[in-house]
């Protein structure tokens, strides 16, 4: 099967690959797919487990205006170097 997808959506496959979310294209794809098809739970997704035990250890930031500054700093810098900068951050 060959599909075209638009752009906004390769750049989030693209995204995933970079950040080392999932190591190939397919693996984003199906990794969506299956989320969709199964009432995805976060809860049982191990990434967000991971955070709520962060949390839990007091492995958190207050979110103020210094870590705003911070995080927008980071992304010019990101982007000066060209990494790529996820859309949470950008918008």
């Amino acid at each position: 099967m060959q599909i075209t997808l638009p752009p906004h959506i390769q750049s989030y496959i693209k995204e995933q690959i970079e950040t080392g979310r999932h190591e190939t294209e397919q693996d984003v794809i199906v990794d969506v797919f299956e989320q969709v098809m199964h009432d995805y739970d976060a809860m049982s997704d191990p990434k967000v487990l991971e955070a709520i035990a962060q949390a839990d250890r007091g492995e958190v930031h207050e979110w103020n205006d210094k870590l705003r500054v911070d995080i927008r700093q980071q992304a010019r810098e990101d982007a000066r170097l060209g990494k790529p900068i996820p859309d949470d951050i950008k918008y």
